[in-house]
């Protein structure tokens, strides 16, 4: 109880950290309602055109969703709708969206057959493109299928398109999946001839080098010289020296003024910098109050999501409490219904093993003898038998083994039913094998009044009757055969074809009599009737039945060891061939070691 709250604690947090999220969701979900709306008015209006383009819209937002199993429900529906509609361009997509999912589920079988029919649809569509793109993904099917040479194929068929198209990106892909393909099959000359033009057509693709431009603006300023000439006729040295004085105060002036030019741009250049920097601290105050508004309304929404989650958790919480304590009720019903089954079949298993003939009646009866039985569930429909007919010397000995209709219950009734109608026939003095067969296969109709009912309930049958004084095994056998072995070497005597009560053949009204044999006992002889269980066992390296010809050579291997040597190797192996793999059916063999008394 402690750990279903751990857990139960761990899904609530868990459903807290999806609603954070589920606006997303709730938008698709309206899509997804929106469009199945508009497929169902569609549909009743019998347009069958619109019909097709919202049925593959759906399988389209299922595929996206991530539920592929939906898509392609929603994909079989499109197909139903455009035979009406006959639309080859949503064709096309359809199957191309079909066949992505089949290679996303690694269905590259299913998904080479979608992208096939792709093709032609975009054939008839007439759009090169799709008949490209339809071939590239049948050659990535390929690839996947293991069939590279099939991919070869595909793909130099959509490279010779993607020329004509003068498509290069298209011509990329084809090389890059060619190079791909050849790789895969072993190829290394043909991948490196693909590789060689996959670089090369990278080379010719590649930009050009930037273009470089550049402006010389050239500003030159020349001072010019002011020569004075001395004139040897009017002018003399002091007129000539207050000149250049002059003109050494128009330059100084000159001078300074240029400095305070630049000053005060210096100053305007600041003032511009500063006026920026205003800007910019404005900009960011306002993109602050935008970010801290933002961040506000998703915290008021993030609480009230977790408020509703809360309380979406609390009531699922509630919920799951209730279904806990309801599952455990049901479980104790279960549990005591179970038990009570058990019970019951526990009790018709002990009922059928004391009407099985008990070890002490084997052993007086048939002294040398083992029997291997192994039921698959508690109870068996394979059953064993004994009996003795009276005679005035040594009594005859009648044993059988019986394989009823079913396993399990079922085979039970119909085990006891079949062990009273033997014992009743042989107590109303019935010495015959094959006339046994006959009144067993009488008495079985009857009882399941398989005339009027329409039961089918039968049984196959191996019946010996051991005669010590005359030294004789008699044998009638109702689908199945006797095994006995005589100086080293296997005998088989099959049963009729005919089974105990069962379907009867319409051809005839009245069946074939069983049939009566006789095996001289003249020698030491070991005697085998079974069922079909031990050879119909699956196992083995490649979990296939024992069969015949095995059993065969199994008791031929064993039949001179102890009789208890005998079950022994019989029993380890078929667990030995079952390995870790489940009973297949009740298993049932007899076996009995004879001789002549005069022997």
């Amino acid at each position: 109880m402690y750990d279903y709250f751990l857990r139960l604690g761990a899904v609530t947090i868990l459903i807290l950290g999806v609603i954070v999220g589920a606006t997303n969701a709730v938008a698709q979900d309206v899509d997804k309602e929106s469009l199945t709306e508009s497929l169902q008015q569609v549909v009743k209006e019998e347009d069958y055109g619109k019909a097709s383009y919202y049925a593959y819209q759906l399988a389209k937002h299922s595929y996206a969703q991530g539920d592929s199993e939906t898509a392609l429900k929603h994909i079989d529906s499109f197909f139903d709708y455009n035979k009406k509609a006959g639309d080859d361009l949503l064709e096309y997509l359809a199957y191309d969206l079909e066949g992505h999912i089949y290679l996303d589920q690694n269905n590259a079988s299913k998904a080479q057959g979608s992208f096939k029919k792709s093709l032609k649809a975009a054939q008839s569509v007439g759009k090169t493109s799709y008949e490209i793109e339809a071939l590239i993904n049948s050659g990535i099917a390929s690839i996947a299928q293991g069939k590279e040479r099939r991919a070869v194929s595909t793909l130099e068929e959509a490279l010779s398109l993607s020329i004509v198209e003068k498509d290069l990106s298209t011509r990329k892909k084809c090389y890059s999946l060619l190079v791909e393909a050849y790789e895969a099959w072993g190829k290394p000359e043909k991948v490196k001839e693909y590789q060689t033009l996959l670089s090369g057509l990278q080379n010719d693709n590649t930009e050009s080098a930037e273009d470089e431009s550049a402006t010389k603006n050239t500003n030159s300023s020349s001072d010019k010289s002011l020569k004075s000439g001395r004139n040897k006729a009017g002018i003399g040295m002091d007129k000539l020296r207050q000149v250049e004085d002059s003109l050494l105060a128009t330059r100084y002036s000159l001078e300074a003024t240029e400095r305070s030019l630049r000053n005060m741009e210096e100053l305007s250049e600041n003032q511009k910098l500063q006026i920026d920097l205003l800007n910019k601290d404005k900009q960011l105050a306002d993109l602050e109050i935008k970010e801290q508004n933002a961040r506000l309304k998703n915290a008021a929404l993030v609480r009230n999501f977790i408020i509703v989650g809360i309380l979406l958790a609390g009531a699922l919480v509630v919920v799951l409490i209730r279904g806990y304590r309801k599952k455990i009720e049901a479980n104790k019903e279960i549990d005591r219904q179970n038990k009570s089954i058990q019970s019951s079949i526990n009790y018709a298993k002990r009922i059928q093993e004391a009407m099985l003939v008990n070890a002490s009646v084997q052993e007086s009866l048939l002294p040398e003898s083992f029997i291997l039985f192994k039921p698959r569930d508690s109870v068996s429909g394979d059953f064993y038998w004994f009996s003795e007919i009276k005679s005035w010397y040594d009594p005859d000995v009648v044993f059988a083994a019986v394989d009823c209709t079913g396993h399990g219950i079922p085979g039970a009734f119909m085990s006891l039913i079949g062990m009273n109608t033997l014992t009743n026939i042989v107590n109303q003095g019935e010495a015959e094998s094959n006339q046994i067969l006959e009144k067993l296969d009488t008495g079985i109709r009857k009882a399941l009044q398989q005339e009027t009912t329409g039961n089918r309930d039968g049984m196959d049958v191996a019946l010996c009757i051991y005669r010590k004084e005359k030294n004789m095994l008699e044998f009638s056998g109702a689908k199945n055969p006797l095994i006995y072995i005589q100086g080293g070497e296997l005998h088989q005597i099959k049963g009729d074809t005919r089974a105990i009560g069962g379907a009867r053949p319409m051809k005839r009204k009245k069946p074939s009599p069983f049939t009566k044999h006789v095996v001289a006992i003249d020698e030491p002889t070991m005697i085998y009737v079974f069922s079909d269980g031990f050879q119909d066992q699956f196992g083995g390296p490649n979990n296939t039945k024992f069969m015949s010809k095995r059993f065969k050579e199994l008791l031929l291997s064993i039949h001179e060891l102890p009789l208890a040597e005998q079950k022994k190797a019989l029993n380890d192996s078929i667990e030995s061939w079952k390995g870790e793999g489940h009973q297949t059916d009740d298993i049932l063999v007899m076996g009995i070691r004879l001789d002549s008394i005069d022997g």
